[in-house]
């Protein structure tokens, strides 16, 4: 089962209870829904079709796939008539690391044997794109950082960001770039105040009043880290000495995302250092 929540009067949220409180939306008009992503399990993605015919008494027109990775996508096939949308660099990566990692998770998970990767019928490849059905107008933002084909959604007149992988409890780039997780974490920042709910790709909604301290949070975490990592590799320090640099020191609480936050964060930390080791210059050796 997936916890529903009520955000607006057409707009529902649906957090999946098998992994990571991943994050999918249905944004219900009256020509028909659109989804924002569709869940890491085909029995998700059941779940949110038949709340669309049951409940609402309508069908799926779009699926918008914010990113690529499996645990937004793998239920798009669900949708059969539906067209779905994406940046195209999203498209780049389904069609190939997606087809090649959906091979080794079948080989581990049996409720993924009748999963198929479906390729975006419509994308746009600028930083953005504007879907008009049923009276409402979506608006696709490119978001890079979190991996280099993010997007979030934002419902115009409503003002709910669906924010995807790029608002998290605990930001992850290890597939993407901090740099620019940290400008469109910027970016939404600067519309935080217009906003009434902001969705994260994991965890739960962001209410007005909260968004904005909220996503201040996620850039002071960002850039504390690259500077602690930083003084790591300045002062010659090995690996080991990013432990201190632990949560409690990040102000992240240890139990978000059913005890996931350690792990992401250790990811971050390793991440960092790999990739700046060969740029940061240590301090000079003081002689005796």
């Amino acid at each position: 089962m997936t916890q529903i929540e009520r955000v607006t009067d057409d707009v529902y949220v649906f957090t999946s209870e098998l992994y990571a409180q991943v994050t999918a939306g249905v944004i219900n008009t009256r020509l028909g829904a659109i989804l924002v992503d569709t869940l890491p399990y085909p029995t998700e993605a059941l779940e949110m079709k038949q709340f669309v015919e049951s409940q609402l008494s309508s069908r799926v027109r779009y699926v918008i796939n914010t990113h690529y990775h499996a645990d937004h996508v793998y239920g798009t096939y669900i949708f059969a008539g539906a067209q779905v949308i994406s940046h195209e660099l999203c498209r780049q990566l389904l069609s190939t690391v997606g087809v090649e990692s959906l091979t080794a998770a079948k080989a581990e998970s049996s409720e993924l044997a009748g999963v198929k990767i479906v390729l975006p019928q419509i994308t746009f490849a600028g930083g953005s794109f504007r879907l008009r059905l049923g009276g409402k107008t979506i608006v696709l933002n490119h978001s890079p950082g979190h991996s280099k084909d993010v997007i979030n959604v934002l419902i115009e007149g409503e003002q709910v960001l669906f924010a995807s992988d790029t608002v998290m409890p605990v930001p992850f780039f290890p597939d993407g770039d901090i740099k620019q997780l940290i400008k469109s974490l910027e970016n939404i920042h600067a519309m935080s105040s217009d906003l009434t709910n902001l969705v994260q790709g994991h965890g739960p909604v962001i209410l007005r009043g909260e968004v904005g301290s909220y996503v201040e949070k996620k850039i002071k975490y960002l850039k504390t880290i690259d500077k602690a990592v930083r003084q790591v590799l300045k002062r010659r320090y090995s690996k080991k000495a990013l432990a201190k640099t632990d949560l409690a020191s990040v102000d992240i609480d240890r139990a978000v995302l059913g005890g996931l936050a350690e792990e992401l964060h250790l990811g971050n930390l390793e991440t960092l250092y790999n990739r700046l080791k060969r740029y940061v210059k240590p301090y000079p050796s003081r002689s005796r």
